[in-house]
C-alpha cells in the first residue's frame, strides 16, 4: 500500500509542478478553458500527494516502542 501511494505522491508532485510552470511560464493562464485546466492540475496534484506524509507518519507513531513510556506517569507523580 505504501508504494501505490507512494507513486501517487510522486504523479501529484508531477501534476503540482506541472500546473505551476504553465501557470508561470506561459500566456495561457490568462484564458478561461486554461485556468480552469492549470486549477485542476494543481488541486489534483496537491490532493494525490497528501495521503503519503499522513501513512509514514502513522506507520513511524506504530513503530516506536510503547514500552519505553509505559513507566512515565508513575514517575511524574511525587
Amino acid at each position: 500500500m505504501i508504494s501505490t501511494l507512494k507513486k501517487l505522491h510522486w504523479l501529484g508532485v508531477l501534476m503540482l509542478l506541472t500546473g505551476m510552470g504553465m501557470l508561470w511560464l506561459t500566456p495561457l493562464s490568462q484564458q478561461l478553458g486554461a485556468m480552469v485546466m492549470i486549477a485542476c492540475l494543481i488541486g489534483l496534484g496537491l490532493v494525490l500527494m497528501a495521503p503519503y506524509p499522513v501513512l509514514l507518519l502513522i506507520d513511524w507513531a506504530q513503530k516506536q516502542d510503547p514500552a519505553a513510556n509505559a513507566g512515565s506517569d508513575k514517575n511524574d507523580r511525587p
